[in-house]
């Protein structure tokens, strides 16, 4: 076979076209030329142009080499000194040393650096659990709310809502009522985060048995992490439109029953759980004209 060199017009042509973002492929058939060739003649070209680089910079990196120290002298602090010592030597940007640093060009490794990447925590869990909701449509608007739950006829649909104590106090109360037999359940709550407050849900949940096939929760801040609990159990969380108290009824009627025993205003610090079973207890013990004088124990 005969081989020829590529002539300087050859090469022109190709620079042009390659610069267009054509391939080397599309390049080679516009030019009746091998695309192995243009293979080749570029990365030779790019290796000249490299050795180049390294002849032009040649001083700047034995400096770096002498004067690095990630202590005290980082790369800025070299190319800051290089400068004002060498006004005459071509010295590269910060962005173009860090750049051969993560090519690999020069020998500085990521441990060496003065400011070391830390590794992201793993945050699969959280995405898993968000993609799930998705998927699931676990968080759902109260809109969705299929219309036998509105019926009432079936144990297990449940609303959550908050009763807060004094103000300024991070003390609340977690009530928990059943939309069938207007069962209510009470947790004293020490905080208002929003994943303490899903993990006190959930175990107090989980220890009592309580039977769930869908929560109801307003917009308060505290839930925003109650569909983790939703998932755990199986079931969907419907959420209420902003300043609509009046979709979540049971659970607002049976705050003010709460209220009796613990008026608006008062601190909730010293109050016990084992107090808060004792006002639920009485209240699922009240006869209910609804339910023709049963409480809500008599309900099945």
């Amino acid at each position: 076979m005969n081989y020829t060199q590529l002539t300087d017009k050859n090469k022109v042509e190709i620079d042009i076209l390659m610069k267009q973002g054509m391939s080397m492929r599309e390049v080679g058939r516009r030019l009746n030329i091998s695309h192995s060739t243009i293979s080749r003649y570029k990365s030779n070209y790019y290796k000249k142009r490299e050795i180049d680089i390294n002849k032009k910079y040649e001083i700047f990196i034995k400096y770096l080499f002498d004067h690095y120290d990630s202590k005290h002298s980082s790369i800025e602090v070299c190319i800051f000194k290089f400068k004002r010592s060498y006004r005459l030597v071509p010295c590269p940007t910060m962005k173009q040393v860090y750049n051969w640093i993560n090519a690999g060009k020069i020998h500085i490794t990521k441990d060496m650096m003065c400011y070391k990447k830390h590794k992201s925590k793993n945050n699969n869990g959280m995405m898993k659990h968000t993609l799930w909701n998705l998927e699931n449509k676990t968080v759902l608007p109260i809109r969705l709310r299929p219309k036998y739950i509105e019926e009432r006829k079936e144990k297990g649909h449940l609303e959550i809502d908050s009763i807060l104590g004094k103000r300024n106090e991070y003390q609340s109360i977690i009530s928990i009522v059943d939309r069938c037999t207007r069962r209510v359940w009470l947790i004293k709550a020490e905080y208002s985060h929003e994943h303490y407050i899903n993990k006190l849900i959930y175990e107090y949940i989980i220890k009592n048995e309580i039977e769930v096939k869908s929560i109801t929760t307003d917009n308060g801040l505290e839930f925003n992490a109650l569909g983790i609990c939703a998932k755990k159990l199986g079931v969907k969380l419907y959420k209420c439109d902003p300043y609509c108290s009046f979709q979540r009824g049971t659970n607002e009627r049976t705050n003010a029953l709460v209220r009796r025993y613990i008026p608006k205003g008062s601190s909730l610090k010293i109050t016990p759980q084992i107090y808060l079973d004792d006002i639920s207890f009485n209240i699922n013990s009240m006869p209910r004209k609804i339910f023709d004088f049963k409480c809500s124990f008599d309900i099945e």
